[in-house]
Parts: C-alpha cells; structure tokens; sequence
C-alpha cells in the first residue's frame, strides 16, 4: 500500500487557501478602491453643486433685500406714510415678480436614485446633506410657491383692475386708499421677509455643508 504524503497535502492546500485568500483580498481591495473613487467623485461634484447653490443665494438674497424694501415703501405708501412719488411705478414693477432658488440636484438625485448614499463614509456629513436637500430646500420651494400664489391670487390681479397708468413712469394714486390694496401689501410683506429670513438660514446651512466637503 502506497504511503500518503500528507505533509505534501497539506502543503499543496495551504497553498489554495493562501491563493483563495489573496484573490478575495486583492478583489476586495480592488473594490475599496474603485468605491474611493467614486466617492470622491460625487463629494467633488456635490461641491460644485453646493457651490453654485450658495452663489444662486447670496444672488438671490441681495434681491430679497431690494424686494423687501419696496415692499415696505408701498406699504408706507398705503397706509398714508411718506414715500418717493417718482420710484412708486418702480416698486409696483419690481415686485411682481418672484425669482426661483433653483438648486443643483443632479449629483444628489443620482445618488439617491442610485442607492449609494452610503458610499459617503462620513455619517454627519451624509446627515447633513439629506437634511439640506430633503428639508431645507423643500423649505425654500414652499415659500416661493406661497409667495407665487400670492401674487397670482391677489397682487397682480388688483394690479390689472385697479392701476392706473397717466403717464411713462406715473399712476394714478387712487388705489393706495383702498382697503384691499393694504390687505394685499401687509400679507405679502409678512410672507417675503419670513421667506427672506429663511433664505439666510439655508445659505448659513450651505456654507455649514461645503464647509465640511471641503475638508
């Protein structure tokens, strides 16, 4: 009977396992690897969003705060205060309009679509990132959407019925007196300087958040 050389055997499958073992480190290593970069990737994108994102708002909030005094010179104007005669057309113009924040959501998007919001190692900062753009940003669309309605609903209407044109860059003062006209004035002043308040926070948030990308 033929003697078994287990030494050798034993030899020759320590050597697969070491071999096994190599593979599956140098394939988990490769992995690790490739998930750093991608990592990487989206963090430098989100950065660039990010970035984007606090210049649209410091845009954004130097409007507000032109719009918020104009909305104080023509409540000033209808409740009998002083105000410029020669800016009240200015005025009526400049705040029919409400600009947008339009933030950058394509990097964050593709990561949540994509499920790999774990891919970011760092358990605050993907917090804080969730937190910005599920809150915070949400935040914003609901008081430009409040605001909108406003002006559709009340503030433009009001100002098809009631203002008068007598010349290039004069109107008829008339529809200052008007009960409605100060009702209209005094609710869309609240909700602008809420929503202008509300713009500095999440600039603040945005900051908070590039902040810690960056380092």
């Amino acid at each position: 009977m033929k003697k078994i050389n287990w030494l050798d055997h034993i030899a020759n499958l320590l050597v697969v396992i070491l071999g096994i073992s190599i593979a599956f480190y140098l394939e988990s290593y490769k992995e690790e690897k490739a998930n750093t970069i991608q990592a990487n990737q989206y963090l430098q994108s989100l950065e660039e969003d990010l970035t984007a994102d606090f210049n649209a708002l410091d845009t954004l909030n130097s409007w507000n705060s032109y719009m918020s005094n104009s909305l104080v010179k023509l409540t000033n104007a209808a409740t009998g205060r002083s105000y410029n005669e020669d800016s009240l057309v200015t005025y009526l113009l400049s705040t029919q309009y409400n600009p947008p924040f339009v933030p950058q959501l394509t990097t964050y998007e593709s990561l949540k679509a994509s499920g790999q919001m774990g891919l970011i190692s760092d358990f605050e900062l993907r917090n804080q990132l969730v937190s910005l753009y599920e809150q915070y940003y949400r935040g914003v669309k609901q008081y430009d959407d409040a605001i909108n309605q406003h002006l559709r609903d009340f503030y433009k209407p009001f100002y098809f019925r009631n203002v008068v044109f007598v010349g290039r860059n004069r109107v008829a003062r008339e529809f200052l007196s008007e009960a409605e006209f100060r009702n209209i004035m005094y609710a869309y002043q609240y909700l602008f300087l809420s929503k202008t308040e509300y713009y500095k926070g999440v600039q603040e948030k945005v900051e908070d958040v590039l902040e810690k990308l960056k380092n």
